[in-house]
């Protein structure tokens, strides 16, 4: 039976409405103790009837009122210097995030492939192997798109049967859509299109935009549902669809 349930099966969207994440609670067995749990402050009152006793001296009294009152001061202090210490820690982390979504708003490129394949080529765009997206070089990146095409002979069909392959050339004109291909391309899509996210959000990939494809909550959601349902679903069951899309490059 489809992943997918009933009808036809589709590319990157489940028909279905994927369930929202389940949340996850840890409980811990404890054992701890009234005594565990409550400090002891006999010592604390002792001290104060010894404070508070006839018994001290004047210049005893006056000793340990002094060094209360530096003690005072001195965690007054400590929490000043706290306080100021989490603000700027607060600015120096908020300030170039907000800096950095300004600017990731400012290059959002709207449809910069346009909306066919000869209107992707005009503007030098890259069709992507991974996503079946026809994108800009901002939002390529070529090296995790090769290594995905390289990982194992992959075949992409036209009908569900298998009776009519295309060729790998034929493929990478991103002139073809609506092909059927198998459980594993979808589920590598998934990793890969995570990896992509990571690679353009950290090290040496910060530079590259996230496209509006894989930058949707939604197809996150959609590929934990299909990473963690129906496994006992063949790899190379004809399963998916591929559709070919036109994206933004960079998130608003």
């Amino acid at each position: 039976m489809s992943p997918f349930g009933s009808g036809r099966p589709t590319f990157f969207q489940s028909i279905s409405r994927v369930p929202d994440w389940p949340g996850y609670s840890h409980s811990h067995d404890t054992d701890t103790s009234e005594s565990e749990e409550f400090v002891d402050n006999r010592q604390e009152v002792d001290d104060d009837e010894k404070l508070n006793s006839p018994s001290l001296s004047l210049v005893q009294r006056r000793k340990r009122s002094s060094v209360l009152v530096i003690l005072g001061m001195s965690l007054v202090a400590l929490l000043g210097a706290l306080v100021g210490w989490f603000g700027a820690q607060k600015l120096s982390i908020n300030k170039p995030a907000a800096i950095s979504t300004q600017i990731q708003q400012a290059q959002v490129m709207e449809k910069p492939c346009g909306e066919t394949p000869a209107q992707a080529r005009a503007r030098g765009c890259y069709f992507d192997v991974i996503s079946f997206c026809w994108l800009p070089e901002r939002c390529y990146d070529a090296e995790l798109s090769q290594r995905f095409d390289g990982l194992t002979e992959w075949e992409w069909f036209v009908d569900p049967n298998r009776t009519q392959p295309l060729t790998h050339q034929q493929i990478m004109t991103g002139e073809h859509t609506g092909l059927y291909v198998n459980w594993e391309y979808h589920l590598l899509h998934c990793t890969c299109m995570w990896e992509k996210m990571h690679r353009a959000l950290m090290g040496p990939h910060e530079k590259m935009a996230i496209d509006s494809y894989i930058g949707s909550y939604e197809h996150t959601k959609h590929c934990g549902h299909m990473l963690t349902s129906d496994r006992d679903v063949q790899l190379d069951v004809i399963n998916t669809i591929i559709l070919v899309k036109y994206p933004d490059c960079g998130m608003s």
